[in-house]
């Protein structure tokens, strides 16, 4: 049983990330206001009401995203908060981007020394790519917080084992490439050669934050080996087996398909005409990486790089170990019809905000009697952080970008909101529960805020759907423009006969006299 004076320690080790987590989720709310739940949310929390009613999820819906495990179980558990569900999905993930923020610093810290931790911890909480996603619920951000807190594990006991395998097990039912993390890792702690300890430190002065290491022979990053872990096989594989399991169940019990999460993700693709041809990998992954990162971090990494090469090589090969299996799981994705998409290299690209605190903060790590060495890596890091500084007003509107995407976003399913609540709207529904959006867009909202069960709402975007009882379209106007260009707004034409039950600036809902 835990005394009292033990628990203490813990909760001083646990205070600063949950206060991290807890002020980064506060300053994102102060500063973007109101929130909406991404497509894939929306539709794991309705999938969850669905399971919630005893009924099977609808997996296969028109245009339905890939079914994501821990995000519809989360969904279970925001569902009796009612009204403020969405709330509650969108706070869980603005509290893991904090929980990141504070992971990142700490493996920065870990690895390498606290400035370097602090410079990548800021990088990661500017980002307005990786803002956004957390404004708007999607799950890669607390996907990434785990993959970076197992890396952190690692980092503090090589070969830990378990507890790496249980956080991968539980990042695993979020994202796939988890699985092939877990996979690579149960094979290091079962085969690798001996492992990477910690490198041992000296203090600088009376700082003893200030760390650097100490040099082996010439060479600064030379760690001694421990010996492996003392994990069963069978404990190590199971661990690893459990997210796929898991996931290719519940396919299986949902669609009677223990595949179909694969399969309608490249339908999905092919269907929304996204990018997925392995010529294109290239290109694409050196884009996103850009649009993660943004310009000066695209200049910084590979300084970072270079210095970790010459005096924190082996200290580097984790994360960047991790990088490097998330990209390829990222290339070959196409292969299988998978798209490529920007936020499935989220996860390596705060990996990389590391090297980018090496770049700007690495020169410190190095003793004082480093001479002409160190002075020059104290140069290379002003010119990597001046970089930065030169590059605020840009970067300033970029977070501008976010904040206007945001709030024009927040209107237009806010209208979807009103439009569904509507008592006509309510109305004819519960009269002709069979609904039929103009395009995929505005599905798994309209389901869930009119109550509607698996089978009630589709589209007839690209002839998915037959036309029901009922029709929802945008209406062309300033909020809609952004959001459905002109050649993708649908085409779908009302029929003469039909009734206007409600419009606002956004959607209007029409009706078969028989419904109206």
């Amino acid at each position: 049983m835990a005394t009292a004076a033990s628990v203490r320690p813990r909760t001083a080790r646990l205070a600063p990330g949950a206060i991290t987590a807890v002020a980064v989720a506060l300053l994102l709310d102060v500063v973007y206001g109101p929130w909406f739940l991404n497509y894939d949310a929306r539709y794991a929390l309705l999938w969850a009401r669905d399971i919630a009613h005893v009924h099977l999820p609808e997996y296969t819906a028109d245009f339905a995203p890939t079914p994501h495990p821990l995000q519809t179980a989360a969904g279970l558990l925001a569902l009796p908060f009612g009204g403020a569900s969405d709330d509650v999905l969108t706070w869980a993930v603005l509290l893991s981007f904090g929980a990141l923020v504070y992971l990142t610093y700490a493996l920065g810290r870990e690895l390498f020394s606290v400035p370097v931790g602090l410079v990548a911890a800021l990088v990661v909480l500017s980002r307005p790519a990786l803002q956004r996603d957390a404004l708007i619920a999607y799950q890669d951000v607390p996907f990434a917080a785990l993959v970076v807190g197992a890396v952190l594990l690692e980092a503090r006991r090589p070969r830990r084992g378990v507890a790496v395998l249980v956080v991968l097990a539980v990042a695993g039912l979020l994202r796939p490439e988890a699985w092939v993390l877990s996979g690579l890792y149960v094979l290091w702690c079962l085969y690798g050669g001996s492992d990477p300890s910690r490198t041992s430190r000296v203090q600088k002065g009376s700082d003893p934050s200030r760390t650097s290491e100490v040099q082996k022979g010439s060479d600064p990053s030379r760690t001694s080996g421990v010996q492996k872990g003392s994990d069963p096989w069978w404990v190590l594989v199971a661990l690893a087996a459990v997210a796929p399991v898991i996931w290719f169940g519940s396919d299986w019990i949902v669609t009677g398909d223990p595949l179909h999460s694969l399969h309608g993700t490249a339908d999905l693709a092919i269907a929304n005409d996204r990018r997925r041809s392995v010529s294109d990998v290239p290109y694409w992954t050196a884009q996103y990486f850009g649009y993660a990162l943004r310009e000066p971090l695209v200049i910084g990494v590979p300084i970072g790089l270079v210095f970790a090469y010459f005096h924190a090589r082996q200290r580097a090969l984790l994360p960047l170990a991790v990088v490097v299996a998330m990209v390829a799981v990222f290339a070959v994705g196409p292969i299988f019809g998978l798209p490529l998409i920007r936020r499935y290299i989220s996860t390596p690209a705060v990996l990389l905000c590391l090297f980018y605190g090496l770049a700007v903060m690495g020169w410190a790590m190095l003793p004082r009697d480093h001479g002409r060495g160190r002075r020059g890596w104290m140069i290379a890091g002003a010119v990597a952080a001046l970089l930065s500084v030169a590059y605020l007003p840009w970067h300033y509107d970029k977070l501008a970008t976010v904040e206007r995407r945001i709030d024009r976003d927040s209107v237009f399913y806010g209208d979807l909101h009103k439009a569904t609540e509507a008592p006509a709207v309510k109305a004819a529904f519960d009269r002709c529960p069979d609904l039929t959006a103009g395009d995929h867009r505005p599905m798994p909202y309209a389901r869930f805020w009119l109550g509607g069960a698996p089978g009630t709402v589709s589209t007839v975007e690209g002839g998915a759907s037959p036309m029901g009882k009922l029709l929802l379209m945008p209406v062309k106007g300033p909020t809609t423009r952004r959001i459905y260009p002109p050649k993708v707004f649908p085409k779908f034409k009302t029929p003469a006969n039909w009734k206007t039950v409600y419009a606002n600036r956004s959607w209007r809902v029409s009706a078969d006299p028989a419904c109206a």
